[in-house]
């Protein structure tokens, strides 16, 4: 027996991956043939909003994790690529490449790719021997920098997924299934005997009311559960673009997702109107706020219409480009942006229950930076978690509190920094 069920009504905050799936796995489950009583409330009208994690050119769909949890959930999450959503998905491969300090960490990837299920028929995952080995996967017209010179393998499985499209379609799906939209901010819970029962939006006093509220607002989500401001901390990271012209982008249009071991560095190939993305997945930036050590800072926050990178993060992302891409490195960016994570220490989701009020509140959140990939099946995970089915292996560490055992690498490695004069902290 599902603990929620029509006729109890469900509001879910936010209409990114998170939410937008997890609605279209209700509708598909428990209330399919009561999907009007699911709604979906979304900063914006057109959601993904635009300074949304998801609302992207593309993410990196992988499977090696060299925790086994994630990489037989990633190894679902691909079958989902290829079938489902796979108008979505370009399965151009990815090459992971390590100078001497990573190769233990990037030796232990690619072993995953032959642990039993992993295997993907007519696809192969092998070690590249040498500079020109790694040149053949990119094609002899272009120009590779030093880190050609590295430990590198190529996984012919895996690639890239159209992110904002992808989304999109999550949230198309829900609206044809028959669930609800509505425009709004949320600005704060609504709690009555120790039950959450709504959210009130900024826009004006009325609140959505509902038996269950499900929270997948990403790195906005400590605005409305202030308890977690540093177990869901508001991480920005650099993200940077440069527009090829049609001839380079005809060289660069079939080169493999490239990933460096370590220092997170990560370049895509280019899109169909030749715009090349790349950034580095570490610790980021904090923008601290009265009363949290970071919040958001957008494109859509008042004043930073105009924000670029700090400029030691440009300069970052230059040298990176340079050891891949020395051709493109002296190109100026077209664009640049703060993709803003939510970030958990341990790395893992936050999929639980609030536990203090009762079982009305679900926690949908903590993507860390690598949670897209996850897509077709993120939504079910959540579903599992909202009615007491979640397999145990994911309780035990997709729960509220996080176990001090589990720890992100990058934890390890690398400093915050603050955005107001990117002192260190």
């Amino acid at each position: 027996m599902p603990r929620f069920a029509p006729p109890q009504r469900v509001l879910i905050v936010g209409a990114g991956e998170f939410g937008s799936t997890t609605a279209l796995a209700l509708a598909r489950g428990a209330y399919k043939g009561h999907e009007h009583l699911i709604t979906v409330l979304d900063r914006s009208p057109t959601p993904p909003a635009t300074d949304a994690a998801s609302y992207d050119y593309n993410k990196i769909v992988r499977q090696e994790y060299t925790d086994p949890l994630y990489a037989n959930l990633a190894r679902e999450a691909m079958i989902g690529w290829r079938g489902e959503w796979k108008e979505f998905f370009h399965e151009t491969g990815v090459i992971m490449t390590a100078r001497p300090a990573g190769v233990a960490t990037a030796e232990k990837s690619y072993a995953v790719n032959f642990l039993p299920g992993m295997e993907t028929p007519g696809k192969c995952a092998r070690k590249l021997s040498g500079k020109a080995d790694v040149q053949a996967q990119y094609g002899a017209g272009v120009p590779l920098g030093d880190f050609a010179d590295c430990y590198a393998y190529h996984n012919e499985c895996g690639g890239w997924a159209e992110a904002a499209r992808a989304t999109e379609a999550a949230v198309a799906k829900a609206r044809a299934a028959g669930v609800t939209f509505r425009c709004g901010t949320a600005k704060k819970l609504v709690v009555n005997g120790g039950r959450v029962t709504g959210v009130v939006t900024e826009e004006n006093a009325d609140a959505y009311t509902a038996d269950l509220v499900v929270l997948c607002c990403g790195s906005w989500t400590p605005t409305l559960v202030p308890d977690l401001k540093e177990n869901l901390l508001p991480t920005g990271q650099v993200v940077g673009f440069v527009q090829l012209t049609p001839e380079e982008h005809e060289r660069y249009k079939d080169v493999p997702v490239t990933m460096t071991a370590l220092n997170g560095f990560y370049i895509f190939p280019p899109t169909a109107t030749g715009l090349v993305k790349f950034a580095i997945h570490e610790l980021g930036y904090l923008n601290p706020q009265a009363g949290y050590p970071s919040l958001p800072r957008t494109h859509l926050s008042r004043g930073y219409e105009m924000q670029s990178i700090p400029a030691h993060g440009h300069a970052k992302l230059l040298r990176n480009l340079a050891a891949v891409y020395p051709e493109l490195a002296k190109k100026p960016f077209s664009a640049s942006r703060l993709c803003w994570y939510s970030d958990r220490q341990s790395g893992d989701f936050l999929l639980d229950y609030h536990p203090e009020y009762n079982g009305t509140l679900f926690i949908g959140a903590g993507g860390s930076g690598h949670a897209f990939k996850f897509l077709p099946v993120i939504g079910g995970l959540i579903e599992q978690g909202i009615q007491g089915t979640m397999p145990q292996q994911y309780r035990d560490i997709f729960g509220y509190k996080s176990r001090p055992d589990r720890v992100d690498g990058r934890f390890e490695y690398s400093e915050f920094t603050r955005l107001d004069g990117d002192s260190k902290l």
